[in-house]
């Protein structure tokens, strides 16, 4: 069990690249050694393990001050649902891989300040046969998937269906496939077309590419790649902007361009944007320095100035806290819709918006995000109307094994 920062993190140059100062004696673990990052980890623990991971390295890229940081703990690990880990791997539905685990939380040490390490895929294995229950995506063993949308507990694994079958929204196919209409009549499961490719729509191209005027193109490029060139695409990674020329004639889109990284901790930006995602620029449209980002009760321009877990209030334009129980959390006040962890934004009629909790087991609801465990389930009510009924976490059910 790790006990949370005991000593301050430096940075230094560039917010992608912040490095914490392990002479400090920043972590410790029980059991483990001083500052020899992660050292363990198991499954029953994952959740706020790797709530601890992800906190820390916005620490590092100085979009969460250490003050926050319990509180990010907390926030973060309630978006995790540590009882379908626990009950999958005691039933055997899953199989935890601690040593990669170990890797995938260190890897949060170094590196980009958004995107997830590669190392973090594929911790959790699953072990249930098609036709057999699963509870979370995880459970199902390679060649199958849990569908999630048929309103049972547990959830079926089916297998994926092979070039040429019929498909849909609910009947995938298998990864490296793509369903669409190869031939103008039923969608079927069929190859991904590459970059350059003629494709009819996005569905031919896959998760990494997009049709655009008739051919493939992808969706992402890296550093140095070129962006822009057909309706916008590729775009760049998070970390970066597409730097492209002025267009040739007036009314036309500009020329291709390349990725470039975006501005770093005291560096030059012009507005929100351009500064590396983890951090603010000090103006909003002028040219300004890039900083890390607001904290709480500090002055602030857009939605994204403020460090994590706060948002820029429209009333005075300072860093807040979510609202709580009844806060107001309607566009005027600039919270758009978000609350304090444990409420959600209740809707009324008159269009006011108000942090209400979240619903226990046999309360009403009207969707899965009013309740605590996230299943609205919609039929007779106790009254004999017809509505939606705050449930119980198929992962907390008895059922809800192999």
């Amino acid at each position: 069990m790790m006990t949370p920062p005991d000593a301050s993190i430096t940075p230094v140059v560039d917010a992608g690249e912040i490095e914490p100062d392990i002479d400090a004696g920043r972590i410790r673990f029980d059991g483990g050694t001083v500052d020899a990052g992660f050292t363990m980890a198991t499954a029953a623990s994952w959740c706020r393990t790797k709530a601890l991971a992800t906190c820390l390295r916005q620490v590092r890229c100085l979009s969460l001050s250490e003050s926050s940081l319990t509180d990010c703990v907390e926030r973060t690990a309630d978006t995790c649902d540590q009882v379908a880990f626990n009950t999958g791997v005691d039933a055997g539905r899953l199989v935890f891989d601690s040593t990669r685990a170990i890797t995938c939380l260190n890897a949060y040490a170094t590196g980009s300040c958004t995107q997830e390490p590669e190392s973090c895929t594929g911790l959790f294995s699953g072990r249930v046969p098609a036709d057999g229950g699963c509870v979370t995506a995880d459970d199902c063993s390679a060649g199958s998937y849990c569908d999630i949308y048929t309103g049972t507990c547990p959830f079926p694994c089916r297998a994926f269906r092979a070039t040429g079958e019929t498909c849909d929204f609910f009947r995938r196919c298998e990864p490296t496939l793509g369903c669409y209409r190869a031939d103008g009549g039923v969608e079927t499961c069929n190859p991904l077309k590459r970059a350059g490719d003629p494709c009819v729509d996005f569905d031919e191209c896959g998760a990494e590419g997009a049709c655009i005027n008739q051919l493939c193109v992808s969706r992402r490029a890296d550093a140095g790649e070129v962006c822009g060139s057909a309706s916008g695409y590729p775009f760049c990674a998070d970390e970066y902007f597409c730097r492209q020329g002025p267009p040739a004639m007036e009314g036309e889109p500009p020329p291709p361009g390349t990725c470039q990284r975006r501005t770093g901790l005291n560096g030059t930006c012009a507005g929100s944007g351009t500064c590396l995602p983890s951090l603010r620029c000090s103006t909003v449209i002028t040219t300004g320095t890039c900083l890390a980002r607001a904290r709480r009760g500090e002055t602030c321009s857009v939605y994204n100035d403020c460090e994590d877990g706060l948002f820029c209030s429209n009333v005075n334009q300072r860093c807040e806290p979510f609202p709580g129980d009844g806060g107001d959390c309607g566009y005027t006040v600039g919270s758009s819709g978000r609350c304090l962890t444990g409420y959600f934004c209740q809707f009324s009629a008159s269009d006011d918006r108000r942090c209400t909790r979240r619903r226990a087991p046999g309360e009403d609801c009207d969707y899965d995000g009013m309740c605590l465990s996230n299943e609205c389930e919609f039929g007779r009510r106790p009254d004999g109307g017809f509505g939606g009924t705050c449930g119980i976490a198929c992962s907390l059910k008895a059922d809800a094994g192999l």
